[in-house]
């Protein structure tokens, strides 16, 4: 049968009006269904910086990637006037830097800013988490208890001091001559301790009615009024035990009060007393503390982290501590505070998620302390107070929820016993070399005995790992020889490690001729192709970081290792004509001095060789040996230079691989690869410009939800009415 060519317009104008309203239908359930979906499931992000400004380190992803609970984090950021303009770039910050967090947890971290002057209901819902969370509901059931006791005592006392205030009102009534006298002193001391009574009653009662009860302060308000009431007692009863003496001359009538009253303090002193005993260990709540840095969030914004167990607050200086380098150029707004919230946050979670705490045990044989700073000669007049060698060490393991302690086996010969850690890492350094002997001295200085060499070894061998830190030994004078390294032997014919500390490896410089070398520089850089990164887990993430070693000596791997024991070198000194292990420094200075340069000579050992090894033995404990001292240091921690940031310069860390290297060998040593990464730097998340949420989010929204689809609408009703004519 023939079709007519109306028929066949026909159909096909309703063939493409069908098409193009499914298209459309289509098109609208997918954008829909894409925002819906991208909002609720996929909270990702993607940074498209160079440098990685606008993402989270890997040591902090690797973090968020491990939990195994929920983790809430809230910043309590407010702006009090639109005319402070660093208050609104912080909380933009820290806003971005929570957007950030929550989008690494996959589902297991929740962030939000909280603005407490706008959104009070939120800070009331806040406080009755932090009330309800495990770890503290049961501890404030010592200081109830101590308080109900107090009650009692409190009437107990109230009721003895009002009593004797009423006899000594109708005594110096009936005895107006008595006035001045001894009852007269008495009557303002009981009068003192009566209106001592009453404040400490306010003090109690305002501590337990807030939203936060502060039991310990109310506790502190209580024992300091029994402290108060016995103290008196005791200063009463010399006086009148003295008193009754009768060279003292005090008259009968005065005396028969003393003792009532006396009698009347011995029947509630006992009370008194034994409450204090029970109550002297009672110290402030750890939910009083958190209550105490919250409620300044007006003047030092606050974020709270919290599990279901516990919580953690991070103070203002905490996020944004005041910049380390005084004499680095401030960014234009003038900031003189820097960004370490990441730092910080990551911190705060690992405190709160690791059951797990190792303990780091700074050994040594005399010298100053590597981790606690020496106040014994401070001079007032210095600018600013001493700091320990390892001091920024030492911060750095305590925010990465390592417990640290110091170990001087020359005064202590017992190892420290750490509380709340579960293993033990001991850091090794080089003995301090004997003091200068003395000629008006008979016995010579003594240095490390081989009795103190096993007291160490000894306690190393039930540790869970150990880190030796070796170096070039520098010789004692121009003409003496090296001091040989104490625990040479034990590295030797334990782990296989031979260190070459009468060796320093230097770079030099090249002269122009090539035929001597200059002077040699004083680091050893690690990303100047001479020192080489190995393939380990420790080195792994560090293989474009930079870093820097001093005074280092060669680790020589013994010919036959002992029985079970492997080794991993971590950093190798590549075969190179300029870098080389010098053992005759006198030869060398004599080079420079004479011949303007000098080169290697036969006795000095050319590379290959690690200056960095990790080692197993057969029972499973891990070593690991660097052949730097001072890698770790201070010195080289906190040197900082002088780098173009966007359009202002910046104090950068010159050797960021060195700290990381030290966190990752304890990671490697205690069986926590999952954390070896790279660390969080000083100046975490420098954001190139806020990552805005609302306005243009919004505008977004309504124009993928709304506008395109009517858009797609419009046109294709009009192709559709194109199409029918």
């Amino acid at each position: 049968m023939a079709v007519t060519g109306t028929t066949s317009v026909a159909r096909r104008r309703v063939f493409y009006g069908t098409n193009v309203g499914l298209q459309i239908v289509i098109a609208v359930l997918v954008v829909v269904a894409a925002v819906y979906f991208a909002q609720g499931w996929f909270k990702g992000q993607l940074d498209l910086t160079r440098s990685g400004t606008n993402s989270l380190t890997p040591r902090t992803r690797q973090l968020l990637k491990s939990l195994d609970q929920p983790v809430r984090v809230t910043a309590l950021y407010t702006v009090l006037s639109k005319y402070d303009t660093l208050a609104q770039k912080r909380q933009n910050m820290m806003r971005d830097l929570l957007a950030l967090y929550e989008a690494g947890g996959g589902g297991k971290v929740t962030a939000e800013l909280v603005d407490p002057m706008a959104d009070t209901g939120r800070i009331r819902a806040v406080v009755e988490r932090l009330k309800s969370l495990k770890a503290y509901t049961d501890e404030a059931q010592a200081h109830q208890t101590a308080l109900a006791d107090f009650k009692t005592l409190a009437d107990r006392l109230r009721e003895t001091l009002t009593a004797q205030q009423d006899e000594l009102k109708r005594e110096l009534q009936a005895r107006p001559d008595q006035r001045g006298t001894p009852l007269s002193d008495i009557s303002r001391e009981v009068e003192r301790l009566l209106r001592t009574a009453a404040a400490t009653e306010e003090d109690v009662q305002a501590a337990l009615s807030g939203d936060l009860p502060a039991y310990g302060r109310a506790v502190e308000s209580a024992r300091s009024f029994v402290q108060a009431f016995t103290s008196y007692v005791k200063v009463f009863s010399d006086w009148a035990k003295d008193a009754a003496r009768p060279e003292r001359g005090v008259d009968a009538e005065t005396l028969a009060v003393a003792q009532r009253f006396d009698a009347g303090y011995q029947g509630v002193l006992p009370d008194a007393n034994a409450w204090l005993d029970r109550t002297k260990d009672l110290k402030r709540l750890k939910l009083e503390e958190l209550g105490d840095t919250l409620s300044r969030w007006a003047t030092a914004p606050v974020v709270l982290v919290e599990t279901a167990e516990r919580a953690e607050v991070l103070s203002y200086q905490d996020v944004w501590p005041f910049r380390m380098d005084a004499n680095a150029p401030l960014p234009p707004d003038g900031d003189q505070r820097e960004f370490a919230g990441e730092q910080a946050l990551s911190s705060a979670i690992l405190k709160l998620t690791q059951k797990d705490k190792t303990a780091v045990v700074f050994t040594r044989y005399g010298g100053p302390s590597p981790i606690t700073p020496d106040f014994s000669n401070v001079n007032l007049n210095m600018r600013q107070l001493p700091r320990a060698p390892y001091g920024q060490l030492n911060e750095l393991l305590g925010k990465q929820n390592f417990l640290t302690e110091d170990w001087d086996v020359q005064t202590e010969k017992t190892s420290p016993t750490v509380e709340g850690a579960t293993r033990t890492v001991y850091v090794v350094f080089p003995p301090a070399p004997p003091p200068q002997p003395d000629p008006r001295r008979p016995v010579p200085p003594q240095s490390i005995t081989p009795e103190d060499v096993k007291l160490i070894t000894d306690a190393i061998a039930q540790a869970a790992g150990t880190i030796f830190l070796t170096g070039w030994s520098e010789p004692p004078g121009p003409f003496a020889p090296p001091t040989p390294y104490a625990f040479a032997d034990y590295l030797r014919n334990t782990w296989g490690i031979d260190p070459l500390t009468d060796f320093v490896t230097l770079h030099f410089l090249p002269t122009p001729d090539g035929n001597l070398y200059f002077p040699p520089r004083n680091t050893l850089l690690l990303d100047t192709g001479r020192a080489r990164l190995t393939d380990h887990e420790i080195t792994r993430p560090l293989q474009s970081t930079p870093g820097g070693f001093e005074r280092v000596c060669p680790l020589k791997p013994v010919t036959s290792l002992p029985a079970g024991v492997q080794h991993f070198p971590l950093i190798e000194v590549k075969p190179s004509n300029d870098v080389w292990a010098v053992k005759d420094v006198m030869r060398l200075q004599e080079d420079l001095r004479s011949r303007q340069g000098t080169q290697r000579m036969a006795d000095d050992v050319a590379p290959p060789f690690p200056i960095a090894l990790a080692a197993v033995d057969g029972q499973g404990r891990r070593l690991v040996a660097f052949g730097s001292v001072g890698f770790a240091s201070d010195d080289l921690l906190a040197a900082r230079t002088l780098m173009l940031v966007g359009s202002a310069l910046a104090a950068v860390e010159l050797y960021p691989a060195n700290a990381d290297l030290f966190l990752n060998a304890l990671h490697w040593i205690t069986n926590d690869a999952s954390r070896i990464s790279v660390g969080v730097r000083g100046s975490d998340v420098p954001r190139l410009s806020r990552l805005q949420d609302d306005a243009w989010l919004r505008f977004w929204r309504i124009f993928m939800v709304g506008i395109w689809p009517a858009l797609a609408l419009v046109i294709g009703g009009g192709v559709w009415l194109f199409r029918r004519r």
